[in-house]
Order: C-alpha cells, then sequence, then structure tokens
C-alpha cells in the first residue's frame, strides 16, 4: 500500500473496514460492562414472628435473596457467576449450606443465641452478604 504524504496506511483503510473495527471494540466494550454491571448479590434475613416463637424454644429465619440464583450445593460444587447458596449457623455450630429461604430450630436451650446467615458461592466460600440476628429464649 503507498503511503500518501501525511495520510498514515491505517487512516486510509476503507469505511466499511474501520466500521468493523470500531463495531467488534464496541461490541467488547458492551459486554464488559454487561457483566461489571450484573447484579450485586444482596442478602436479608428476619426473624420470623420471635414474640410468638422464642417461648416454643424455636426460632425461624426467612431470608430475601436478591442478583443471584440459589442452587444446590451438592449438584453445584463448581464456582459459577450468578450462583449460589445459603449458610446458617446458630451459636457458632454447624453449618447448614441448603438453598432453603426458611429455615427453623428447635429445642432450643433458655438464653440468648445468634443465628448467622450468609451468602456463598458454589464453593462455599462467602459471597459477601450476610446477617447476625440475636434472639433470646426465655425460662
Amino acid at each position: 500500500m503507498e503511503q500518501t504524504k501525511g495520510i498514515s496506511p491505517r487512516k486510509r483503510l476503507p469505511f466499511v473496514a474501520r466500521w468493523s473495527s470500531i463495531a467488534t471494540v464496541g461490541i467488547i466494550l458492551v459486554a464488559a460492562v454487561a457483566v461489571r454491571g450484573a447484579s450485586t448479590p444482596g442478602l436479608t434475613a428476619t426473624l420470623v414472628s420471635p414474640e410468638k416463637k422464642a417461648p416454643q424454644k424455636t426460632a425461624t429465619v426467612e431470608v430475601n435473596v436478591t442478583g443471584i440464583e440459589l442452587v444446590d450445593p451438592d449438584q453445584h460444587a463448581t464456582p459459577a457467576a450468578g450462583q449460589g447458596h445459603l449458610h446458617y449457623q446458630l451459636d457458632n455450630g454447624a453449618v447448614i449450606a441448603t438453598t432453603a429461604s426458611k429455615l427453623s430450630f428447635h429445642d432450643l436451650p433458655v438464653g440468648q443465641h445468634t443465628i448467622l446467615v450468609i451468602l456463598a458461592a458454589n464453593d462455599h466460600k462467602p459471597l459477601g452478604p450476610q446477617e447476625k440476628l440475636t434472639f433470646t429464649i426465655p425460662q
């Protein structure tokens, strides 16, 4: 390709070739923004009727999750964007990994208790959102 004074060969590309390059860059940028702009996972947890359940030595937690699909950790062990499950932990005890958005604990001893709810990835690593709920079982 011969070079004209002051104009590089790249600037002399036909219109279609320039448009194709711009379109490709545009598609890549849109895809990057779409991935980065995906919903951020969120979690809210509340105790269901604690004044009624505490005297029965029971606590029920209801969880609302946004920006993520809850999937069974036994069926989906490999981390995948947009997927996860819940971890429930009563008083630093064993962790319950589940997709259940409502979970009850029964036969609780008298005293103060804490339930930690964490949004976890398929590999059980925390995704960030978590809530700690504290309540008391009366005598």
